[in-house]
């Protein structure tokens, strides 16, 4: 965090260099796509990418939440263990009313089902995901991107409080397709270069922990309440993963980009 904080250091100051260049997308979109890899599903990208008319920057101070599924919390709240609400470090009648969910009382479990399909959320004892918040949305015509970057992390974030296999960019993806229902959506994620500006390929080690978030176990437990299609649909939209030195190099941005 701090003067290593990657939305603050990375990605406001490379995605805000591209929305200066070109607000529709056009001059960068393909490259940006073309560098994080392509997949089973590439036929699915459009062949030149734009962003919808009237998009807004979506990074920095300006990152988009993106409500968790439904199903995903219908799931949760019919399969919260007691472990877990031990391990909460919840207090009061929220405890309470989790303990009670998870000796699975049909009272407790049927208000928590009519308060989130009536689109009750936030801080409430029944709401066991939040948000999920993307480095940065792309809106095309005709897909979605989200991204998310990393700089000193070293790994992606793996879990929730309520799941213990969570991948954030399936997280992610996840929200993303409900958000946009009627696009397909595609998920990459930005690294830090281990060197200089010259660092154009992703590590080894980074490779390896793209591919994991598309491991069937992980698709099994980040997307419980996925069919196994869209399970499969969701994994070959990850596209991969790519340097921000690269998308640097691709667009003429100075490196380090400044803050």
């Amino acid at each position: 965090m701090g003067q290593f904080n990657s939305s603050y250091t990375r990605v406001a100051p490379v995605f805000d260099a591209l929305w200066a260049a070109d607000r529709t997308g056009a001059s960068w979109l393909a490259g940006l796509l073309s560098r994080v890899g392509r997949s089973a599903f590439a036929d699915e990208l459009p062949r030149a990418p734009v962003l919808v008319t009237g998009h807004q920057t979506t990074w920095g101070a300006a990152e988009v939440p993106l409500p968790a599924p439904l199903a995903l919390l219908e799931h949760l709240v019919e399969h919260v263990t007691e472990a877990q609400v031990i391990a909460s470090g919840d207090i009061g009648d929220v405890l309470e009313q989790r303990r009670r969910l998870a000796r699975h009382e049909p009272e407790t479990v049927r208000a928590a089902l009519a308060a989130l399909r009536r689109g009750e959320r936030g801080r409430r004892w029944f709401v066991l995901e939040g948000e999920s918040k993307p480095d940065a949305v792309l809106e095309m015509t005709d897909a979605v991107l989200v991204v998310e970057g990393k700089r000193t992390e070293r790994s992606c974030t793996s879990k929730t409080k309520w799941m213990g296999a969570r991948s954030q960019l399936l997280r992610h993806m996840d929200a993303a397709t409900e958000r946009f229902p009627t696009k397909p959506v595609f998920g990459a994620l930005l690294v830090e270069g281990d060197g200089g500006a010259d660092s154009l390929a992703p590590s080894d080690h980074w490779l390896a922990e793209s591919a994991a978030q598309c491991a069937p176990a992980m698709l099994d437990a980040s997307l419980p309440h996925r069919t196994a299609k869209e399970r499969a649909a969701l994994a070959s939209r990850m596209l991969g993963v790519a340097t921000w030195q690269a998308v640097c190099a691709d667009n003429a941005i100075p490196w380090p980009p400044a803050p």
